[in-house]
């Protein structure tokens, strides 16, 4: 299968090393695509009734967010984690102000 036929006085160390090398991996790479092809893998058949997926309700029902209200822990975290977006927020707009400013 090597198809590259080189004369050895006239092919340098590297030429000779790089075809060894092509060949091996083609011998390597025929090996393993030849079983590969011959598996044949069954094909799955799709059953013959039609499924019935969320067609009356929805597809978690636990959480209406249409009706959802928040209790008051929940809204004391959520103000609680504003907050140190909003101290961030004003440190940074503090220093970018001050190094334009330059006080």
């Amino acid at each position: 299968w090597d198809f590259s036929i080189v004369e050895a006085s006239s092919a340098s160390p590297f030429q000779m090393a790089a075809n060894m090398a092509s060949s091996v991996l083609r011998r390597a790479v025929g090996r393993v695509a030849a079983p590969a092809a011959s598996v044949v893998k069954p094909v799955a058949m799709p059953s013959p009734v039609a499924r019935c997926f969320a067609t009356t309700k929805a597809a978690s029902p636990e959480t209406p967010l249409m009706h959802y209200t928040a209790t008051q822990q929940a809204t004391s975290s959520i103000n609680h984690r504003i907050f140190y977006v909003n101290v961030v927020a004003m440190v940074l707009v503090y220093d970018l102000g001050s190094s334009m400013l330059d006080i």
